[in-house]
């Protein structure tokens, strides 16, 4: 059985209505990292056979393996689509990988996707995972990943920004990248750094654990991005400390049952009323990626 490593936070850097805790974890530091990047020479493409709108082909010849993360936003191709979990692509390896729509005015354009500089906002993410202000987030008619609720997620960010003419959340996001998070800007992982947890508006929000500093690294810029749009829709107000600690520690030392096959790795996961757990597993029990979102906040259930 795998088990979740336990969550020690650093001191926070806070930006407006974000509050991000610096992560490290008591999990054994690998010799190797497992990096996050697409190496060149690796293609994500629509399916070879014809496209579909929930799978994407990823075609890997390189020597190297990597780690896509969930969430992750692939833009170009026929639409828009959102990556429902984390996958570990092997070396020369060909995957079909699980995906949603997040452009639903279009179908049409060229084989070729590209993976988005930023990540799914927090109501996206929210929705790949099943979790909704109408539905317990240990309720037993929990439906992940529903393409009918992606969609009404991606109107959540119609209003502020605006809907775009094929109603796509990366127009729609980008729009939202706003000045006013510049402290941001310059904060990069501290040494030793595995993870981040961030508050948006007072609440923790989402942590992400990586089991090397370097796949850190390598996300760092996409995890921060992504809940620049949901800073616009939150007051300013703090995480405190208290409350971080609070989540974390339900994240923490948690069993996790085995769900799929993601790629070279398992997709395992754990969720109650306040943290819903969704982890990518190797070999020898090695949570390469964690991310667990807060059930409770107004933005991951936003529907």
């Amino acid at each position: 059985m795998t088990t979740t490593p336990t969550i020690h936070l650093g001191v926070p850097t806070q930006a407006g209505p974000l509050t991000v805790f610096p992560v490290w974890t008591d999990a054994p530091l690998p010799d190797t990292a497992l990096r996050a990047r697409v190496p060149k020479g690796a293609t994500i493409d629509e399916l070879p056979g014809g496209s579909e709108v929930e799978h994407l082909a990823v075609h890997n010849p390189t020597p190297k393996s990597f780690l896509l993360p969930g969430g992750s936003i692939f833009d170009g191709g026929m639409q828009h689509r959102a990556l429902v979990h984390s996958v570990v692509v092997d070396a020369h390896s060909d995957l079909t990988i699980d995906v949603r729509c997040v452009e639903q005015g279009r179908w049409g354009g060229r084989k070729a996707q590209g993976l988005h500089r930023r990540r799914a906002p927090l109501a996206i993410r929210g929705a790949l995972r099943g979790v909704s202000a109408s539905r317990a987030a240990d309720g037993p008619d929990m439906m992940l990943a529903d393409q009918i609720d992606v969609w009404s997620r991606v109107e959540h960010y119609e209003a502020p920004a605006g809907r775009s003419a094929t109603r796509s959340l990366v127009e729609m996001t980008d729009r939202l990248e706003p000045a006013g998070v510049d402290p941001l800007d310059n904060l990069r992982p501290l040494l030793g750094q595995r993870g981040v947890l961030i508050g948006v508006g007072g609440h923790p929000a989402i942590l992400e654990v990586f089991d090397h500093p370097r796949t850190l690294a390598d996300q760092w810029d996409a995890i921060l991005t992504s809940v620049v749009a949901d800073a616009r829709l939150a007051p300013a107000r703090p995480t405190t400390g208290a409350r971080a600690r609070t989540f974390a520690n339900r994240v923490s030392g948690r069993r996790l049952a085995g769900r799929a096959r993601a790629g070279a790795a398992t997709a395992a996961g754990a969720r109650d009323d306040l943290a819903v757990i969704d982890a990518t597993v190797a070999a020898a029990e090695r949570i390469v990626h964690l991310a667990a979102l807060n059930a409770r906040h107004q933005l991951v259930g936003a529907e």
